[in-house]
């Protein structure tokens, strides 16, 4: 299982709310997806992220749990493939979380599943972040990349 999870901090220059979006992966398949707008304003592209990440970890741990219930077994951390180098090193290092106040307690679900090997927070460019196919406008080329990314089959119009 793997992961793919962005927040588009930017989204709404008129209210600016972020949105979350993450995919994930069993194989080349894709079983679960989700885009949202959030209810609350971020202060930074971090805390965005935070959020994502939180959300995608939930979503992962449960996948985890049903996976367990149909004897199926994981033997591996889920990657979830993180574009933000800020993100990942407060993640990473707690003496450099404790700087930064404006996270959430909630937020601190992401930490405990990175440490316990849940997950893991490989970093992967802007370029090649497939969850930004949820959340932003593309190119014709950029669009038939992640659609192709996403194993995603389009139907020709007759």
């Amino acid at each position: 299982m793997c992961a793919c999870s962005n927040a588009d901090h930017d989204s709404d220059p008129t209210d600016r709310k972020f949105i979350i979006d993450f995919c994930i992966f069993l194989g080349d398949s894709l079983i679960s997806w989700k885009s949202k707008k959030q209810f609350i304003v971020s202060q930074s592209s971090t805390k965005a992220e935070y959020h994502v990440k939180t959300s995608t970890t939930k979503e992962i741990v449960w996948l985890h749990w049903l996976l367990v219930d149909m004897r199926v077994s994981l033997s591996h951390p889920t990657p979830i493939y993180c574009d933000n180098h800020s993100f990942i090193q407060i993640a990473h290092n707690l003496v450099f979380h404790e700087r930064i106040k404006h996270i959430e307690i909630n937020c601190h679900l992401t930490r405990h599943h990175l440490k316990y090997d849940t997950i893991t927070l490989p970093f992967v460019s802007s370029s090649l972040q497939i969850a930004d196919f949820f959340t932003k406008s593309h190119s014709i080329s950029r669009f038939c990349f992640l659609v192709g990314k996403l194993s995603i089959l389009i139907a020709a119009a007759s």
